[in-house]
């Protein structure tokens, strides 16, 4: 299960959107399945404006019981099941939501003095979470480490109900598109966004080089412009990049993507480690090659005497036959 937390201060603009059609009329049925009062649930499916004005009034109250009102005020959290999960029930979305909402503190099973909340359902595969950031009696709300919180609700329901298990919040995982590049994707017949190609080339030229101008040639060759960040203290240290797709209809690149917005692993010091890593561990397994008596060094021995001997013009054909030997055991 994926949840996001999206922070603001408008508990009536949310809900108009959350009860409204939709950017794409893709809205379908929305209704309360679970609040902070089970009264709120019988009673509101607000599609006109006198009952949505009524939620947002309770909603707020606790807000205006405290002596300024915070910012953010609201606390925005969509729960979505992964794609091949099966379709929960109002009875089990209601009871995911007091899940979440219990594991981040913001409105804890049998806490009557929490926050006041809604989880508004207008699709098959999710939930919203809407939150007023004022307990009930007069504190504010705390939201610290709730993302992380979060995920490990999001764990717990998946256990619970037999979903497919997300990567923890960790945050290793890779950046996911935003909505917009999907739909640019979409309009242009891509069967991925910038992001994902991006990130696709970059890993690859990461592991096919040994350093920093290497990585840049293999992007180039794979029609991907670089952009280096350099330090505004240490005159000539580079200290990050950036990446974006050559046009081929011109000299305009798409849209500039950092390292850490593709992947937390594909940081200019991340790969830096990488390369100077493999460096080591390739002169490491090359000194232990070279060891007394290994193959390794008794073919450099050999190579050394042939040297010797072209320089001294020694040319007969028993040192060319040796270095011709030598340079194929090499």
């Amino acid at each position: 299960m994926i949840g996001k937390v999206v922070r603001g201060n408008d508990i009536g603009g949310l809900l108009r959107y959350l009860f409204g059609p939709g950017r794409a009329n893709e809205h379908t049925n929305p209704h309360v399945v679970a609040a902070w009062d089970d009264d709120v649930v019988a009673d509101h499916t607000p599609r006109s404006d006198p009952r949505l004005k009524r939620l947002t009034a309770l909603l707020e109250q606790p807000l205006a019981a405290l002596d300024s009102r915070p910012s953010p005020a609201v606390w925005h959290c969509p729960l979505r099941t992964a794609p091949g999960d099966r379709q929960l029930t109002d009875a089990e979305w209601a009871d995911v939501a007091a899940e979440v909402l219990h594991q981040t503190g913001l409105a804890p099973r049998g806490d009557t003095a929490g926050c006041r909340w809604i989880a508004v359902r207008h699709a098959d595969d999710h939930i919203h979470l809407a939150v007023t950031l004022a307990r009930q009696d007069g504190r504010r709300a705390r939201t610290s480490h709730d993302y992380a919180k979060l995920g490990a609700a999001c764990r717990t329901v998946e256990l619970r109900y037999g979903l497919k298990v997300t990567p923890a919040r960790d945050r290793t995982a890779p950046k996911r598109p935003t909505r917009a590049e999907i739909e640019k994707a979409a309009r242009q017949g891509l069967p991925e966004t910038t992001r994902q190609l991006l990130r696709r080339e970059v890993r690859r030229a990461a592991l096919s080089s040994r350093s920093l101008q290497g990585f840049i040639r293999h992007l180039e060759v794979a029609q991907v412009q670089v952009r280096l960040r350099h330090s505004t203290i240490n005159f000539g240290e580079v200290t990050g990049y950036s990446v974006a797709l050559i046009d081929p209809t011109g000299d305009c690149p798409g849209p500039w993507f950092g390292g850490g917005k593709l992947a937390p692993q594909l940081t200019l010091p991340r790969l830096q480690h990488l390369w100077s890593a493999n460096t080591a561990g390739a002169s490491s397994d090359m000194r232990n090659r070279c060891t007394l008596g290994s193959p390794v060094a008794r073919t450099l021995r050999s190579t050394a005497i042939v040297l010797h001997q072209l320089e001294d013009g020694d040319f007969h054909g028993a040192a060319l036959a040796m270095a011709i030997d030598t340079v194929r055991k090499l």
